[in-house]
């Protein structure tokens, strides 16, 4: 009989929220000209558990309530069903049997860059198990591999690049690499972003595929508006930039607006009317600018605004269905360790 693990390990990355920049990591866009955005990583995060030992292949997530039992790394079909821990075990396979369990902070649909941020915990947990040391960097770029192409998904880079690295991002992109670099915001800055942010989640899942692949198809074909607006988005990243290093917070929020009118023009979510409600709202109560947390319309949002009213604005949106996440801007990308179980 084998030998019960004396430990598990334990694998977290953060998740995002995007302040300029949207889509510009897009491979149809970057075969035209090159991408940049801004991205703040959150103390949300994606957390993932891995216990060698046994003989199966057992699979299960918390938030998406689903588990898998697969006898062989042989069945380790693309099925629909836990297909990134499938294609994690495929990209790093473990001898013997293994269980990975894993789970989000966020509310599922969130658009807060919780893919990717599994996907970095779950490679990151299993080269543990390997017991290799890999470089944020390399698993980013895992991370970009499994999604787009051992999985075959449209994805881009900056969400892996955040989850592996942290802290606020200033990224460049061209078709084949990444320049991730951190914004070195001083201590009492990043306070100061933290008491002006604001993730919004709207109440309700959004399905991104549809919008993901709308866009991808429009780029690929040159579509002149959508061009322009992935284009617009992405010459916003650098006066996001420089406000943010200044401390110009309001000059912040007036520039997320300018993104959310790019944004109007990428999805026509962002005009139906529940959106519409929600972002009238958060303004009125005093919210600087609101935009979609990521390049998806239709999910999650991000705000800034006077840290003195910050109680009206999550106020404002939880009358109007939405929900003001707990979180502040993380420094840490991700990370990895080993707890000990307990002998029973």
């Amino acid at each position: 009989m084998p030998e019960a693990p004396a430990f598990k390990v334990c694998a977290r990355a953060p998740l995002r929220v995007d302040l300029a920049g949207s889509g510009s990591d897009a491979d149809p866009f970057l075969m035209q000209q090159p991408g940049a955005a801004v991205a703040v990583a959150l103390t949300l995060s994606a957390r993932v558990e891995a216990w060698m030992g046994g003989g199966t292949i057992r699979l299960r997530s918390e938030d998406r309530r689903q588990h898998v039992t697969l006898r062989s790394p042989a069945e380790l079909v693309y099925d629909g069903k836990l297909d990134a821990a499938k294609a994690a075990l495929n990209m790093l396979p473990v001898t013997g049997g293994i269980e990975l369990l894993s789970r989000c902070d966020a509310p599922p649909g969130a658009g807060l860059g919780e893919r990717a941020a599994r996907n970095v915990a779950l490679l990151a947990a299993l080269a543990h198990c390997r017991n290799e040391r890999l470089a944020a960097s390399e698993l980013a770029e895992l991370a970009f591999q499994l999604e787009t192409g051992e999985l075959e998904r449209l994805g881009g880079r900056q969400d892996p690049y955040v989850a592996a690295l942290g802290g606020v991002r200033v990224l460049r992109f061209d078709r084949h690499t990444v320049e991730a670099r951190p914004l070195a915001l001083d201590p009492d800055q990043l306070a100061e972003l933290g008491s002006r942010l604001l993730v919004i989640f709207p109440g309700r899942a959004y399905a991104a595929e549809h919008s993901a692949q709308r866009m991808w198809e429009g780029l690929a074909a040159g579509d002149p508006v959508m061009v322009a607006a992935v284009s617009g988005l992405r010459d916003l990243a650098s006066p996001v930039e420089s406000a943010l290093a200044a401390g110009e917070w309001r000059q912040v929020g007036i520039l997320l607006n300018a993104a959310a009118e790019y944004h109007a023009q990428l999805d026509p979510v962002w005009s139906a009317p529940p959106t519409r409600a929600l972002v009238a709202a958060a303004r009125a109560a005093g919210a600087w600018g609101v935009k979609p947390a990521g390049p998806r319309t239709g999910a999650s949002l991000v705000a800034l605004g006077p840290p003195e009213r910050r109680q009206e604005i999550a106020r404002a949106v939880e009358s109007r269905g939405g929900l003001v996440l707990d979180c502040r801007p993380a420094l840490q990308g991700v990370e990895v360790w080993r707890e000990p179980l307990a002998v029973t």
